[in-house]
């Protein structure tokens, strides 16, 4: 390639490409310094070259299309279009991802060491490959084609740069470092972005022919035929290159750790995905018209659900200026600001956002009432009204878009999962950009709340990233929540005046200082069900805790202050414990802090006549924190049940007699939630108590992270004798585990499929991998049992069935899993295989598929067979 008249002067063995400017505005460029478009514009022109130095003969010899170009090392390229390569990873026999750039062992004297990742089912992954082992980058070069090999004269260049609009992810994967050595790295971006410049210019037909060609190939060397590819076949092969990502990224998951794990800084970088996916659809008008379709007919109504306000047409238009600034946000900030918008090309800016139509908003907004309201209730008169949401500012926008994105994780369609995840990460940097911007808002009760949906978005999302980062902003979160004073104690609300306007002004003070006690201790029940489904400590400490208890739920949906004072009236005769003074004032509750010393101190039946879900549910928090500090301390003895050594310190007798103090506690706990739950059998906050008692249970007699680390294969070398102990060290109590086990399972069965917790797919895994590890045990070769007495279903029997009772005492009887009118012994492929069946009855979510491919490679790993 000769160096134009006048232009930049030619240099050993560098092929000249677009300049800096010409390469950012996707345009053509004549390599000469200035080039003609830089001086015309009057803009700074600066020479650019290939990265690699090339071989004049080769270049003079390569005139064929990239069509022909040879394939590299474990790698097939295909050429669909000028416009963009896919690069498809070969996969090795036993569905683990063989890295695409592997080095010749001849050249560098051994081979490479590789780390292989379960590829969760996975037939084919674009951009899939590792580094070169001297950290010198030749394979990124190899594979953006600036080898020697891949060089010829019609090559354009400059497309090559929309590498240009991704810095971030370099910055973020370096190419070197002996900590990266996850095959899944930043080039898959890179796909990505050429993938989706391709759409994006089939996509836009009104713009001239030539201008769209110019932003990939040389229109003089490209028949036009070739860009006449299907728009819904580009737009397919992008969306699976993306969900493929996804759902490898899962190895870095902070929960559900049964097989290899991926390190989280080996993550691939999928929030730019999520994002990009959103943007995409807003290319086209009906991209949500599946979506009013999958919705179907309205729904049935329920009693004593929150009902919600229709749109109207001025708060739509609002939602959709203010959620297209706040992704305009998060898109520069994931692309470095580097997105082009001074080029003068109206095609480089984002286009207008496109949100799905009013009727599938309300859906959205009703699925969030009915999934998460029941058990974190926010929602005060019994109504939820986006209209007067949009009245506030900006942070009242944020709180309703997390609303949605709430309500759309239980649609499982491809096009619900893109408006959840893009919609969650779009309001995750807006949220840290406004408080960034105001340090005030941290204290700000709208801030807090969306700060609480987003963490609970973002922990169950099933997306590694956003469960790694929500996991690590919990702590900031909650220290905002400490340093706003919301834990202090507050004065009672008092009723001074019978005058209607006096008793107005009234409610609303106490609906505000309701709606903080709310916000605080829906806090409180999230630090506890994260610290319990990721084994750490909670947060928040039981002393801090002083701010009364919310009131009753009576109080709180009351829709104007006559029905809120007939109410307050209807407590103090129900309650008279939790009043001082007059029968017109609002109930006094305590706070967990009090409740919990009346719990230490036996007091509960003598000064609390019954208490409510909430404040049940709320109890387990302590109680949570006292077993997970003594199960880290006894975790630090060499053996659960006794030394090697044949000693038992002080410390380890002290701290088992502790334990056991605990689960006294803990029965306390279930014989207060029995008496209710007979009284209401089908409130679902009791059930959903009941699953986190059980799993609760479960960790004062198993070792959950020990059971992950068997599971995974770590220092187990195969033999029996070494599964036996292992098993020994991941359940002490055995028959207790069966029976908590098997009622996590019944009571999730029970729920019905719309409105369980988000959850509950977490717990299903938690009881699959003991049950499975409790099955291991079992097993012929490793501890034959004669087993007698009459067979019962653990997963169908309640509590206090007489075989059940039996086996927990004595040890009699023979447990067994029910699927219908099947019944089946313990044995581990069964066990993982009826857990994946439960995991199918419910509604599919991210994570819930997530989980059933984790329990399926599990299986394949440790098959019975």
């Amino acid at each position: 390639m000769q160096p134009v008249s006048g232009g930049v002067p030619p240099v050993a063995g560098r092929t000249p490409i677009a300049c800096i400017n010409c390469a950012s505005a996707k345009t053509g460029c004549d390599k000469r310094v200035p080039c003609s478009r830089c001086a015309e514009k009057n803009l700074p022109c600066e020479a650019r070259f290939a990265r690699r130095t090339a071989k004049a003969a080769h270049r003079q010899a390569s005139s064929s299309s990239l069509s022909t170009v040879s394939t590299l090392p474990h790698t097939k390229i295909e050429m669909n279009s000028p416009e963009r390569m896919i690069r498809k990873e070969s996969i090795s026999e036993s569905g683990n991802f063989r890295s695409g750039n592997t080095v010749d062992p001849q050249l560098q004297g051994s081979p490479p060491k590789k780390q292989e990742y379960p590829s969760h089912g996975l037939s084919t992954v674009t951009d899939v490959f590792m580094p070169s082992p001297d950290g010198s980058g030749h394979a990124m070069d190899t594979f953006m084609c600036l080898n020697d090999e891949f060089l010829s004269e019609e090559v354009n260049y400059q497309d090559l740069m929309i590498w240009n609009q991704y810095p971030s992810e370099l910055e973020m994967y370096p190419n070197s470092g002996p900590e990266l050595h996850h095959p899944l790295e930043i080039p898959t971006f890179m796909e990505l972005a050429e993938a989706s410049s391709s759409l994006e210019t089939t996509a836009n037909g009104s713009l001239d022919t030539a201008q769209s060609m110019s932003r990939t190939r040389t229109t003089s060397e490209t028949s036009q035929a070739e860009y006449e590819r299907p728009l819904n076949q580009i737009e397919l092969e992008v969306s699976n290159t993306r969900e493929a990502i996804i759902i490898a990224a899962e190895a870095a998951w902070p929960l559900a750790r049964c097989n290899l794990a991926m390190p989280s800084g080996s993550c691939p970088r999928t929030a730019i995905i999520h994002l990009e996916n959103l943007e995409q659809h807003s290319r086209h008008e009906s991209t949500w018209k599946l979506l009013d379709h999958n919705i179907g007919p309205s729904e049935e109504a329920r009693q004593n659900e929150v009902s919600v306000v229709p749109l109207n047409s001025r708060t739509r238009d609002r939602i959709l200026a203010i959620t297209q600034s706040f992704l305009h946000t998060a898109l520069e900030t994931h692309r470095g600001g580097l997105k082009d918008s001074k080029s003068g090309n109206p095609d480089s800016a984002f286009n207008y956002l496109v949100l799905p139509p009013s009727n599938v908003l309300e859906y959205f907004l009703r699925s969030y009432v009915r999934s998460l309201a029941p058990y974190y209730t926010l929602i005060s008169g019994s109504m939820l009204d986006p209209n007067e949401f949009m009245l506030n500012n900006q942070a009242s926008t944020l709180l309703l878009l997390l609303m949605i994105a709430q309500g759309a994780t239980a649609l499982p369609s491809a096009e619900a999962r893109c408006l959840a995840a893009g919609l969650t990460e779009t309001c995750r940097i807006s949220l840290f950009h406004v408080i960034e911007k105001d340090v005030e808002l941290s204290a700000d009760p709208i801030i807090l709340r969306s700060a609480l949906l987003f963490t609970i978005l973002g922990a169950w999302s099933g997306d590694a990233w956003h469960m790694n980062i929500a996991m690590g902003q919990r702590g900031m979160y909650l220290s905002m929540l400490k340093h706003a004073g919301m834990l202090e104690p507050c004065p009672q609300i008092i009723i001074s005046s019978n005058d209607p306007s006096s008793r107005e002004l009234q409610w609303r003070a106490w609906q505000q200082r309701e709606s903080r006690s709310r916000l605080v201790y829906n806090w409180v029940m999230v630090d506890q069900e994260l610290s319990l489904f990721h084994d750490t400590a909670p947060f928040l400490s039981i002393t801090e805790l002083e701010r009364p208890i919310p009131g009753p739920e009576s109080l709180w949906l009351a829709k104007n202050a006559t029905e809120w004072l007939t109410a307050v009236q209807q407590s103090n005769n129900t309650t008279p414990w939790m009043t001082p003074n007059s029968a017109c004032n609002p109930p006094l509750t305590p706070s967990l802090c009090d409740l919990f010393q009346d719990m230490l101190h036996d007091n509960m039946n003598r000064r609390h006549d019954q208490l409510s879900p909430l404040q049940l549910k709320l109890l387990l928090h302590p109680l949570q924190s006292l077993l997970c500090h003594l199960r880290q301390v006894l975790s630090c003895f060499s053996d659960f049940s006794g030394s090697h050594r044949g000693q038992r310190t002080v410390t380890k007798a002290s701290t088992l007699l502790r334990l056991e103090e605990v689960q006294s506690l803990l029965q306390k706990w279930y014989e207060m939630c029995a008496v209710y739950s007979k009284a209401n059998p089908n409130c679902p906050v009791t059930r959903a108590n009941l699953v986190l008692y059980h799993l609760i249970s479960l960790n004062a007699i198993t070792s959950f992270p020990e059971i992950e680390r068997l599971a995974r294969k770590e220092a187990f070398d195969g033999s029996s004798r070494e599964l036996s102990l292992r098993c020994k060290r991941c359940i002490h109590q055995p028959e207790e585990a069966l029976f908590h086990c098997g009622q996590v399972i019944r009571l999730i069965s029970a729920m019905p499929r719309d409105s369980r917790p988000h959850w509950w797919s977490a717990a299903i895994y938690r009881a699959a991998l003991i049950l499975w590890v409790e099955s291991l045990s079992r097993l012929p070769n490793i501890s034959p049992r004669m087993e007698k007495g009459q067979v019962f279903a653990i997963d169908a029997v309640m509590p206090d069935n007489p075989s059940l009772v039996s086996y927990l005492w004595s040890g009699e009887g023979i447990p067994v899993l029910t699927n219908g009118e099947r019944h089946f012994k313990l044995h581990p492929d069964e066990v993982l295989s009826h857990c994946i069946d439960l995991l199918d009855q419910g509604v599919s979510m991210r994570i819930s598929d997530g989980i059933k491919r984790k329990l399926q490679t599990l299986s394949q790993n440790w098959s019975m067979e």
